[in-house]
């Protein structure tokens, strides 16, 4: 197994737990895969869910893992959101599409920090 591949799924555990922890959400799903692309996470936070693209930098400047979710990336979150939100008959449900970058210990988390179709909102 790839060293990077082992990184990043330990950077989405610490992410899971931490958004558990510190934002009372709830886990629905991890590395959701479809045609379309994959989630890292959807978790549910309130009435919402939460689609959040995990970024996992061991050694760098923080905030640049943000960077890397540009908008081609986001275009297939979305993609994959509405398929899960098609699959599941939730398209009427209030959504978000959200960014953690695990650093450590540290962990930058930025709610709302795209919508489809529209630029960064960092």
């Amino acid at each position: 197994m790839k060293k990077t591949y082992q990184t990043g799924i330990q950077g989405e555990l610490q992410a899971t737990e931490w958004l558990i922890r510190n934002k009372g959400m709830r886990l629905l799903e991890n590395r959701y895969r479809t045609k379309a692309g994959e989630i890292d996470l959807i978790m549910l936070d309130g009435k919402t869910i939460a689609f959040i693209e995990v970024k996992t930098r061991l050694h760098a400047v923080p905030g640049t893992g943000m960077l890397a979710v540009d908008r081609k990336k986001q275009q297939r979150i979305a993609r994959a959101a509405f398929l899960y939100l098609s699959h599941k008959k939730w398209l009427d449900r209030p959504v978000r599409f959200d960014i953690a970058e695990v650093s450590g210990e540290q962990i930058l988390y930025v709610p709302d920090a795209f919508q489809p179709g529209r630029m960064f909102f960092i």
